[in-house]
């Protein structure tokens, strides 16, 4: 069962979250995550950058955007989000976190 964490993203400020997966080796997988408005929405509201970092006996995955792809994002704006780790093969899919996003909008440009 995934963890449920609800995230505030900053328009036009760097967004960066590291999510700690106790005790598996992730070294041969890959990180995916996206957010829409809905979980029925057929469009993509965000598509993070994904990273796996493996330190005995944890692997981390973190999901990002740059200051210059928040500020291109819709604020104020909300919706749901989650974060996935496929095996090298793809037929292994763990859902490792979801929850919502709101995007609260920039002042200083």
């Amino acid at each position: 069962m995934a963890g449920n964490y609800d995230i505030v993203i900053e328009q036009g400020a760097t967004f960066s979250l590291a999510i700690t997966v106790t005790g598996i080796d992730l070294t041969l997988y890959s990180a995916r995550a996206q957010a829409r408005t809905t979980h029925a929405s057929p469009d993509k509201a965000i598509t993070f950058t994904t990273a796996i970092a493996y330190s005995s006996p944890n692997s981390i995955i973190t999901i990002s955007q740059t200051a210059t792809q928040t500020t291109a994002l819709i604020a104020p704006s909300s919706g749901v989000y989650d974060v996935e780790y496929v095996s090298g093969s793809g037929t292994v899919v763990t859902r490792i976190l979801e929850g919502t996003y709101t995007i609260t909008p920039e002042v200083t440009r």
